[in-house]
């Protein structure tokens, strides 16, 4: 049985919903990544957050998701999937030398003047499924302007020069009475202040001496239990595969010699669903750290280095 196109990319396609890398053999590997909700100040519209479609020409190595994918799908063996996937990747290269590569559902290839591989995602593309068929939605800003009111003009009073010479001194005689008033008062209610101040003292030394005259019987207190949360470790669930076995014992041979060469981390994983055991040289928490350490690893002459998640 041979994979068609139309076929390949269909499932890739759908892969791209639950993996952020699906990788093609020999050929190069899909990525996605989320990209935040956005303002378009230009069309004034809102885009919904999204899952943006992007491909690494040099991520070649089987991880070994497609091809079980296909496995499963068809009903054929691991080994002939693999075969179709090769079959339908010289063919893409075929077609790209002759000039451009089209993909169903996931975009264009080109090769540009060095012969590397140039990709252009299909447009509307979102692998998000949270946000899945959500539309952009147009939003014009609000403008808020303050009406101005007319200024208004100052009222000017003017009173006759005997009134008010009169005026002036009456408020002179009602100022004083006031002033001689709050004085008094003040004088009054600082003398209340302190004779109160001065009786709560007393109260107060009271209660001291009666409190330390007096014995409680409080019984027997319960014990006081105090759980600290333990600390957790970041969970390391990207691997960088050195291989993988269908014999356990070839497994461990290969992760102790990998040990043996400075890989302190390297160990063998549990048994995949397809029968497998692989061996990895690192483990990471996050899958940014795990392909940086993949771009070392091939560095170090192990160009078939993957990484997977688990």
């Amino acid at each position: 049985m041979y994979i068609c196109v139309m076929e390949l990319s269909a499932h890739i396609h759908y892969l791209l919903y639950r993996h952020d890398c699906v990788t093609i053999p020999g050929f190069g590997a899909f990525l996605v990544e989320q990209k935040a909700a956005y303002y378009d100040a230009v069309n004034q519209l809102y885009f919904p957050p999204s899952k943006v479609l992007s491909f690494n020409e040099t991520l070649q190595s089987n991880d070994g998701t497609l091809a079980s994918h296909l496995a499963k799908s068809y009903g054929i063996s691991y080994e002939r999937a693999v075969m179709d996937m090769h079959q339908q990747t010289i063919a893409w290269k075929e077609s790209l030398q002759k000039g451009k590569l089209s993909i169903p559902t996931l975009g264009d290839f080109v090769l540009n003047s060095e012969g590397k591989m140039v990709f252009t995602p299909e447009t509307g593309l979102n692998f998000l499924v949270a946000s899945y068929a959500l539309p952009e939605v147009p939003a014009q800003p609000i403008s808020r302007t303050i009406a101005e009111e007319p200024a208004k003009q100052p009222v000017y009073f003017e009173l006759e020069q005997t009134k008010s010479r009169r005026v002036v001194g009456y408020a002179v005689i009602a100022a004083s009475v006031l002033a001689l008033f709050a004085v008094g008062s003040n004088s009054y209610i600082n003398q209340q202040a302190d004779a109160q101040w001065e009786s709560e003292q007393v109260l107060r030394e009271q209660a001291r001496e009666q409190a330390a005259l007096s014995v409680y019987d409080l019984g027997d207190l319960p014990t006081l239990k105090i759980a600290l949360p333990k600390k957790t470790e970041p969970v390391a669930g990207f691997h960088v595969i050195a291989g993988s076995f269908r014999n356990e014992a070839n497994a461990q041979k290969l992760a102790a010699a990998l040990q043996r060469k400075g890989y302190s981390g390297a160990q063998k994983l549990g048994h995949t669903s397809q029968g497998f055991y692989q061996v990895s040289f690192a483990s990471f928490p996050t899958k940014r750290e795990a392909y940086n350490a993949m771009a070392d690893i091939k560095r170090d002459n192990y160009p078939d280095a993957w990484v997977t998640k688990k």
